[in-house]
């Protein structure tokens, strides 16, 4: 028995020591904790039809950095020009929100709700990275930068090209041209000319390319400031022009039903010959879902000349960043906002918005031969001008934009229109004298 009980010992040792021999199971560590990324809050109104580009920008900057997070949010177009006001009114602001560069701007930077950034400016060398006309223009505001440029867009007439083949038309070059064109096109029953002003702002092209062509660009800056009237002879010659062009029937006759997507969906199905629209178009022309045919069946002229004698000027809007004042997370945001500068998200935008994108650092290589040319386009115009909402005060725009549709409505009351404009601007620019921007 004594015999047994040291067997039996001897073999629970035996054991034992193969079992620390072999060693016990490995316990499994817990994984290191991850570092979590800062958020850093981006509203924008690249939404709809107008969406192009921008997750694949804010997917690149995500892509280049550890450190962060830009958590996106994408409004309603029309919805966001007042929700942004009163997100700020609630002192809850986004750190970043898109916006576009002139009046609107200009607007908040009066009213002490965007952060200035010219630390960020000189710490990241922007004057190397923007050319001097959009830094200008676009990004400086009471002597500080405040924006951020992702994108230039150009206003241009697109047209469809098999129509024009089939009515042997080539893209006119003068205002007399112009109406030759439109006349024929008439004549063989299509419609000339698409617009979609449902939401005003499509029609104000009109406005502002026929101010252009017409007057020197210094009177038009002095009606967008409020040393102009609307009930001048100048503005008045404009307002005929247009409801000339209404009453002739050369325009669709539903156009303060249909948006800009649906008036430039009548070119791409061939409904209508033209649109006056700016560069973003070019993502839905490029749409097979979209439009029907091939979808290389588009092109492009600069508003015709009307007068000789006046320089040359594009047309069109600059959309940037901002920086919130009174954001919860200011610093950290301001160095997430030098990544949107970078070349690559800036390509990414331009790839998916038919914008050109801002930045020097894009080479002339990237772009297509048809933005190569609308390029030279802007290069051979002497001047850059905003277009009307942007180039004025917003309550002034408010404005402008309803006598616009009033005037699609109703053409031969232009002068009555002009009458009531001017009596409400003027009371607005006399607010904004006395130091009240709202």
């Amino acid at each position: 028995m004594k015999y047994l009980i040291i067997t039996v010992s001897l073999a629970i040792i035996c054991t034992g020591l193969i079992y620390f021999s072999i060693g016990k199971p490995k316990q499994i560590e817990p994984p290191l904790p991850t570092k979590s990324k800062e958020k850093i809050g981006f509203y924008h109104y690249y939404s709809g039809t107008l969406s192009g580009g921008i997750s694949e920008m804010i997917e690149e900057v995500n892509k280049e950095q550890t450190d962060f997070e830009v958590s996106a949010r994408a409004l309603d177009h029309e919805a966001f020009k007042s929700m942004i006001h009163t997100t700020l009114d609630k002192g809850n602001p986004p750190e970043l929100f898109s916006y576009w560069a002139g009046a609107r701007v200009q607007n908040l930077v009066d009213q002490k709700k965007l952060a200035p950034i010219d630390d960020l400016w000189e710490k990241e060398n922007f004057d190397k990275k923007f050319s001097t006309s959009v830094i200008k223009a676009a990004s400086t505001y009471n002597g500080s930068k405040y924006l951020l440029p992702i994108a230039q867009f150009v206003v241009m007439v697109f047209y469809n090209k098999t129509i024009f083949e089939a009515n042997g038309l080539q893209p006119p070059t003068s205002w007399e041209e112009f109406i030759a064109v439109c006349q024929k096109l008439k004549k063989n029953k299509i419609t000339p000319i698409a617009l979609g002003s449902r939401e005003r702002w499509p029609a104000q092209f009109w406005m502002d390319y026929l101010l252009l062509r017409t007057q020197p660009i210094e009177y038009r800056n002095r009606l967008m400031n409020g040393k102009a009237k609307y009930t001048d002879q100048e503005v008045k010659k404009v307002y005929q022009i247009w409801s000339e062009l209404l009453k002739e029937k050369y325009f669709n006759q539903n156009a303060n039903q249909l948006d800009w997507a649906q008036a430039t969906q009548l070119v791409c199905k061939k409904d209508a010959a033209m649109t006056l629209m700016g560069s973003w178009a070019i993502q839905l022309f490029e749409d097979e879902k979209q439009c029907s045919g091939p979808v290389n069946n588009f092109d492009f002229f600069p508003f015709p000349t009307m007068d000789m004698n006046l320089p040359k000027v594009a047309l069109g809007p600059i959309d940037g960043i901002v920086l919130s004042k009174n954001s919860a997370n200011h610093d950290f945001a301001k160095k997430t906002l030098s990544y949107f500068a970078k070349q690559k998200p800036q390509e990414r935008l331009s790839i998916g918005s038919g914008a050109l994108a801002p930045s020097l650092e894009v080479p002339l290589s990237f772009y297509s031969p048809f933005k190569k040319r609308m390029i030279e386009e802007i290069k051979s115009s002497k001047y850059w001008a905003f277009n009307y909402d942007l180039a004025t005060p917003p309550r002034v725009a408010e404005l402008g934009m309803d006598s616009f549709n009033e005037l699609i409505e109703f053409p031969d009351q232009y002068e009555k229109i002009l009458e009531n404009v001017e009596t409400e601007a003027h009371i607005i620019f006399n607010e904004i004298l006395n130091n009240d921007p709202k």
